[in-house]
């Protein structure tokens, strides 16, 4: 089978052709959602270190019952379960849209709700990991990741962009209802799924220690620990995104609403492409990582000494390509590695490692920016890539295999 076969295959099963349409237009609901959020929390306060705490406060969730939300996803039926998250997270888009609508919004309203998203979150990110493997089975994996990986790239290359036109014209309160309706979508996509193409997963019981097997489970397996351990110094120090990248566009270059969107859109091209290639790739699971790791790096260190708005939009493209080659690999690797009884609990851990790790990385990231320069986080990021990469490579066996063709 060639390499073009190979990235694209996952898209021959009608469940994960259904699955990915829905999650694509939601995603870009979401998306515009979170630029309105971003630049509310700018405009109403005009401090860097509140919009990380606005970041931190929709992950936190994710931080502390992301274990718990990994039991539930390998106890229970995953559609039912995301059919539950995404009609809870299309009524606090509502609700977020009412209140900004009706002239009510203040900085205690948005922590409060992005809280609450944050919540319903931590159930749902676990869910929608596990359910790849019964959409598309074990052989199909790495092509089913790394095309899933696409959908936040797309989306974020039409979401921003679009909040920031919509701000400008229609108001900030139409973005989050746009992203309510796009909850209509997937909602209908995952009651259209067909049970009887579902590949099996077993189900856990009801018993005691369910959570603590699953943490014994990932340290006595030192595949599934490492990139475990990876995304959550990666996550913590370079996965701040969404309060880097507005920081620097609002207060390094001096630009408005549209400047942040087109930024954060721009870089989704380099997504793309990543999540494409990488699709055609059979990770090695320290030498391919290794590889991503440094080209992570080296994208995150150039965006911290561009000397103007456009060059940092050239580069956030190589970065979009680095960080979703680095996703995928590390994502692929992990579930590879992962027995499907425990899919639920390991990806969980693997959500605490990405998203869990910004309350942490985004209040500290916001307050370096207040004491120093939107640029100094970027150059952190890449310095922690670097050291995960050299880590990696460090304990390489002498025995290795060629995985890129």
């Amino acid at each position: 089978m060639d390499h073009t076969s190979r990235r694209f295959a996952a898209f021959d099963s009608r469940n994960f052709r259904l699955y990915f349409i829905g999650q694509t237009i939601s995603s870009i609901g979401s998306w515009t959602q979170s630029l309105a959020v971003i630049w509310l929390v700018l405009e109403i306060t005009n401090r860097s270190d509140r919009l990380g705490l606005a970041t931190a406060l929709q992950f936190l969730p994710m931080l502390l019952l992301g274990a718990p939300a990994g039991l539930l996803a390998d106890k229970v039926d995953n559609r039912r379960l995301l059919l539950a998250t995404s009609s809870l997270s299309g009524v606090l888009a509502l609700t977020f849209g009412v209140v900004v609508a009706t002239g009510h919004v203040t900085i205690w309203w948005i922590y409060a709700l992005t809280l609450l998203l944050g919540l319903v979150l931590a159930v749902e990110r676990p869910a929608m990991q596990a359910i790849l493997f019964q959409l598309v089975g074990p052989e199909l994996l790495p092509s089913g990741v790394a095309a899933n990986s696409t959908i936040n790239s797309v989306s974020r290359l039409i979401g921003p962009a679009m909040a920031g036109a919509l701000i400008a014209t229609a108001g900030v309160a139409t973005c989050f209802f746009i992203n309510a309706a796009s909850y209509l979508v997937v909602v209908g996509a995952l009651i259209a799924l067909r049970s009887s193409d579902l590949v099996s997963r077993p189900l856990i019981g009801r018993a005691k220690g369910k959570v603590r097997e699953g943490l014994t489970y990932v340290r006595t397996h030192p595949d599934v620990a490492r990139p475990l351990l990876v995304m959550t110094v990666v996550g913590t120090v370079a996965y701040n995104f969404q309060t880097t990248f507005p920081s620097m566009v609002h207060f390094g270059f001096h630009r408005g609403a549209g400047s942040v969107g087109t930024a954060m859109s721009v870089s989704a091209i380099g997504s793309i492409i990543g999540g494409i290639y990488i699709a055609g790739v059979k990770p090695h699971p320290r030498r391919t990582l290794a590889i991503a790791l440094v080209g992570f790096a080296v994208t995150c260190l150039a965006l911290s000494v561009t000397p103007g708005f456009w060059p940092f939009v050239a580069v956030s493209i190589l970065l979009g390509f680095a960080s979703a080659s680095f996703q995928s690999v590390n994502t692929v690797v992990l579930q590879q590695s992962t027995d499907p009884s425990m899919q639920g609990r390991v990806m969980a851990l693997h959500q605490m490692a990405w998203f869990g790790s910004t309350p942490v990385g985004a209040v500290f990231m916001g307050w370096v920016i207040q004491i120093s320069s939107p640029r100094v986080p970027f150059a952190l990021g890449g310095l922690s890539a670097l050291l995960c990469a050299a880590a990696v490579v460090g304990r390489q066996p002498r025995r290795t295999v060629a995985v890129l063709s």
